[in-house]
């Protein structure tokens, strides 16, 4: 379950272009003496136009420590309870219009029919059927920027990566999204099956456009949910960079986070330059 792990929090976003922006940035308090950087991931992206900057692998190899939002990201496996239910199914929440939609997905992509798939899924959290759902859609050949970092320090020899926060913590997130948009969630997906590649495909090419500020923008304009953006984003980054100005004292970091949190008002860079941090772009 190694990519259920980096796809969590995998959105599709389309944004443009600013000359003074870039997915690296130098960030350096007013009495530090080294300076730390964060880098804009896009979690996922296919063997074809997979992105790994050479001045984001000479950080890598380089900085003292590197810090991601889950630490050794490659080793990290869901505990399969998490994802089920403790009591109750969300199923029964369905509609018979939604549970026939569900169960054609289900038999074409899982090839269950009907009762099978009640008997296996009937416990799962929505956040599971979620997650098959976007992945059945997704390219085949997959790679991801975090764990390539992590390649990269396993074959230095260095230390493994740091995490802003956990799996669990991540997952409780979506614990706490009331049970109806939950299973909207799913049925939106359902609705737009046919655009998830496209959408990933667009995504995956304006990536390298790298304007933070509009891919907050955009990443926030797409989701138009104000509870999801307070806990989602706001929320998170406010908590990140609590963590981040300690780890950052007396030693030099990389953090690699998905890029969406860069960028905007409540975005990392900002509350960092609140904070009395420089924050420089860095061009790649």
């Amino acid at each position: 379950m190694k990519f259920l792990v980096v796809t969590i929090f995998f959105s599709f976003l389309s944004f443009a272009q600013s000359n003074s922006s870039s997915l690296l940035w130098e960030i350096k308090g007013s009495e530090q003496e080294k300076a730390s950087y964060i880098f804009g991931t896009m979690h996922l992206m296919d063997d074809a136009h997979f992105y790994f900057p050479k001045k984001l692998e000479k950080l890598v190899s380089t900085v003292d420590a590197v810090c991601l939002e889950i630490g050794d990201v490659q080793h990290t496996l869901i505990n399969p309870d998490l994802l089920m239910l403790k009591e109750g199914s969300f199923l029964t929440k369905l509609s018979e219009m939604q549970m026939d939609t569900l169960c054609s997905w289900a038999k074409i992509q899982l090839l269950m029919d009907k009762e099978q798939f009640i008997s296996n899924f009937s416990k799962a959290k929505p956040f599971l059927i979620y997650q098959l759902i976007l992945q059945s859609e997704l390219p085949v050949h997959l790679q991801s920027q975090e764990i390539k970092i992590e390649e990269i320090l396993a074959t230095k020899k260095k230390k493994m990566t740091l995490g802003l926060e956990t799996i669990e913590s991540q997952l409780a997130l979506f614990d706490s999204i009331p049970a109806v948009s939950q299973v909207n969630l799913i049925m939106t997906e359902l609705a737009e099956l046919s655009k998830v590649l496209t959408n990933f495909k667009l995504t995956q090419e304006n990536y390298l456009l790298q304007d933070v500020n509009k891919i907050h923008e955009e990443l926030t304009k797409e989701i138009q949910d104000p509870y999801f953006n307070l806990k989602f984003i706001d929320e998170r980054n406010a908590a990140w960079v609590k963590k981040i100005m300690p780890l950052t004292a007396n030693q030099s970091v990389l953090f690699a986070v998905g890029a969406g949190h860069l960028g905007g008002e409540n975005g990392l860079l900002n509350l960092l330059k609140n904070q009395g941090y420089s924050v420089k772009p860095i061009q790649l």
